[in-house]
């Protein structure tokens, strides 16, 4: 077995390629047996589909010479289920049937597989960002689609179905497949890295080279003993009961690709998914519900999402490694040269020399910090644009489904906890974003006038739902001083408050009280109608929760700490605070709390801003509730727009169309800025929704050259609405020509409120 470690290197010899063929055999066809026995549902459907997973990381591992194994593996999988003996014709038949879906299976595990290795320049697919990506949409995708669709047209010839299932049974058994991969393969295939490590270093040591290894301290190791409890715990009660805290396994998976990397995030993952699958086919857990359909595709994108976020998060890790390791390289070199410049100018003057040397040294030191810069800026873009594109097909799809009159009370539960989750995630990739911004200097605060009474409404009633939920009083003490309008950046502002008001929920238990108090600071009192002048505000957020021991009070401001029990601190990411706290300071204030523990907390911080004189809002300027969506039918009666979309993506086409028509609207589609500009000389448009990365020309280029050819009362409102969701990303747009811009997920309300101030300019 030690010659294993160059098999992927080059052709297997006669012998071992038949001792791995029949090992690839036994293996597809015992998990087909395991998985059809053991985690298949009573309407004899199997949720994930794990052979497809183990061949397709055979593939990876040893070469396109190892596909009869996958053919043969496959055929013995399903011969057993599919074979009929009643006579001679129908066994014959339902072997050229089974055949045919092998067939298919191999042809598609070999293409996947062989466009993944043209595209990648790597033989490891899951190291960098865009690798990952490569594989999901090849191996992920691709393959199952060819898979799916010749083993249901196989079971239609053969009389299994009738052709009237074939959708349903074709979606069934495309995504099986896609979970099986997108599960089993990154873990298979960390395993072998692992093993290939250690048969390196035990070579190096029989060589008596020096190797680095790496032994597991019992801090780790007590470590990794917690995170596997939580996850267990988590899932037991998330898949065996019906409460719905399946997503707080992400900051878990989080937590294992940051600490064990992708051999402990992608095992755990399989973890979950066998109890989450393992549950689900016994009618329990939070995807359990009288429809079947609809409890498979539930489990099955939970599944797809943490799969996909993780190895996001694992690529991102990587390529940041490699960054830190390149930097460290350079470094190196950069000495070395300044040693050998030291040596061939020994006769120079000494304070000369090291002037210049150091010169040398912040020019290049410069540059790797520039680049450095700019490789993280296009890691969060990339991250936010790829995560946010498939919760905009979930959360707008939602969206349309809460409003549907064909629904039970049961299923809009259900429905609403969907969304909630989905909001949740959402939630999660802007904590981390945000995170980064912050690090790297990239958020600002926007400044604009906004009326405080409406900003602290709508605290008020998002924050008296979740109070109500756990039986607690809210109370609120707002001073009658407070200015009518100030100048302040409301959406900071109101994140901040947001997250010190849910930290006060979650730590206190029900029958208890939190407080929100809102004052002028007694020590600089101005009156309420002088306005374009400073005012010093309180904010104070005050609970009767379970209280921070005083060794913690300075750590909970630190990214990913937690001071509560244990209980607590898998109900979010640890970095709502550190956030809080960095957005106060660029407002120039501070958070401070007083706790005592066991009693409660108080957290307070004190804003300066200035007053403005109060404006008659205009009706569609009123705040409304932006995390209910609020569809009005009639919408295009009471604003008739003729209206473009130009979307690439055929999934948010769809989503984007759905709403539009619920609101009352008939709507044209282009795919790239090219189809845009020609849909313009054939009808005048009044509102454009224009995406940004489009192929041939993208919707940046299509807004300048709008902007540059036509007459300001001529040109359509252009919107952007688009999953590059970075403060530059909007001041690009803006910049280009855009005259709105709102971010995917698309909410529903900010969509009408758009397309409401399309019509002020015309004003």
């Amino acid at each position: 077995m030690g010659k294993m470690f160059v098999l992927s290197q080059q052709r297997l010899k006669l012998f071992p390629r038949i001792v791995t063929i029949v090992m690839v055999a036994l293996i597809y066809y015992g998990t087909s047996e395991f998985s059809r026995h053991v985690v298949s549902t009573p309407q004899a459907v199997t949720p994930v589909w794990p052979p497809d997973g183990f061949a397709s990381a055979a593939i990876l591992i040893f070469g396109f010479q190892i596909l009869p194994g996958v053919l043969i593996g496959s055929f013995f999988g399903n011969i057993g289920a599919f074979f009929n003996a009643e006579s001679w014709y129908t066994a014959i038949a339902s072997i050229l049937q089974v055949l045919g879906i092998a067939i298919g299976t191999t042809i598609g595990t070999g293409l996947g597989n062989y466009l993944l290795r043209k595209t990648i320049k790597s033989r490891n697919p899951f190291r960098r960002l865009n690798d990952v990506y490569q594989f999901l949409a090849f191996t992920g995708i691709l393959a199952p689609v060819i898979n799916a669709t010749s083993g249901v047209i196989c079971l239609g010839l053969g009389g299994k179905i009738t052709w009237s299932m074939f959708g349903n049974i074709w979606l069934t058994w495309w995504v099986s497949n896609v979970a099986g991969i997108c599960i089993f393969t990154p873990a298979i295939f960390s395993w072998y890295k692992l093993y290939l490590k250690t048969v390196k270093d035990r070579v190096n040591l029989a060589n008596n080279q020096k190797t680095r290894t790496q032994s597991i301290s019992p801090w780790k190791f007590a470590e990794a003993i917690a995170l596997i409890v939580i996850v267990l715990g988590i899932s037991f009660i998330s898949f065996y009961q019906e409460y719905a805290l399946e997503y707080a396994l992400i900051p878990c998976l989080v937590w294992a690709v940051t600490r064990f990397g992708k051999l402990g995030a992608t095992n755990l993952i399989v973890i979950i998914t066998m109890i989450a699958v393992s549950g689900t086919v016994r009618g329990l857990g939070v995807f359990a519900n009288r429809n079947f359909n609809y409890s498979l595709i539930s489990l099955q994108s939970f599944v797809i999402v943490i799969v996909v976020t993780t190895l996001s998060l694992i690529a991102i890790l990587s390529e940041k490694q490699d960054a830190i390791a390149n930097l460290e390289k350079s470094k190196t070199k950069l000495i070395d040269k300044s040693v050998q410049l030291q040596k061939s100018r020994s006769n120079l003057n000494k304070n000369s020399l090291i002037l210049e040397t150091k010169n040398i040294a912040l020019v290049d030191a410069k540059k790797f910090a520039e680049e450095a810069n700019q490789t993280k800026t296009e890691f969060l873009s990339n991250m936010s644009h790829e995560l946010r594109t498939p919760l905009n097909a979930i959360l707008g799809l939602i969206q349309i489904l809460q409003e549907s009159k064909n629904l039970d009370l049961s299923e809009k539960l259900d429905v609403r906890t969907i969304y909630r989750s989905g909001s949740h995630l959402l939630n999660l990739i802007d904590d981390i974003l945000d995170i980064s911004r912050i690090e790297s200097g990239k958020m600002e605060i926007h400044l604009q006038d906004i009326y405080l009474s409406e900003l602290l409404k709508d605290l008020v009633s998002i924050t008296q739902i979740q109070a109500n939920q756990k039986n607690i009083d809210f109370v609120c003490q707002f001073s009658p001083d407070l200015p009518e309008v100030v100048h302040a950046d409301g959406k900071r502002l109101k994140q901040v408050l947001l997250n010190l008001l849910n930290n006060a929920i979650k730590f206190t238990k029900e029958n208890n009280f939190v407080m929100l108090k809102v004052h002028p600071n007694k020590l600089m009192k101005l009156e309420p109608e002088v306005a374009n002048c400073l005012m010093a505000i309180d904010f104070e957020v005050e609970d009767a929760g379970i209280g921070i021991k005083a060794d913690k009070l300075e750590s909970i401001f630190l990214p990913f700490e937690q001071a509560g029990s244990t209980k607590f601190k898998v109900q979010g990411t640890g970095l709502g605070l550190a956030i809080s706290q960095k957005i106060t300071k660029m407002m120039g204030s501070k958070i401070s709390v007083n706790s005592r523990y066991g009693v409660g907390s108080t957290f307070q911080f004190t804003v300066c801003l200035e007053v403005r004189k109060a404006k008659i809002l205009d009706k569609h300027d009123v705040p409304i509730d932006k995390n209910k969506p609020a569809f009005d039918q009639n919408l295009a009666q009471k604003l008739p727009l003729s209206i473009l979309l130009a979307e690439d993506n055929i999934v948010n086409q769809k989503v984007a169309c759905k709403i539009l028509i619920r609101l009352g609207y008939e709507v044209d589609i282009a795919s790239n800025g090219l189809k845009v500009l020609a849909a313009m000389r054939d009808r005048n448009y009044d509102v454009i929704l224009m995406d940004v990365q489009m192929p041939e020309m993208n919707g940046i280029e299509a807004t300048q050259h709008i902007v540059n050819n036509i007459d300001l009362a001529q040109r359509p409102y252009i919107i952007a609405m688009t999953a590059n969701a970075m403060d530059s990303d909007r001041l690009n747009c803006l910049s280009a020509g855009m005259d709105d811009y709102i971010s995917k997920p698309v909410n529903v309300n900010l969509l009408i409120e758009a397309l409401w101030r399309s019509r002020s300019r015309e004003s």
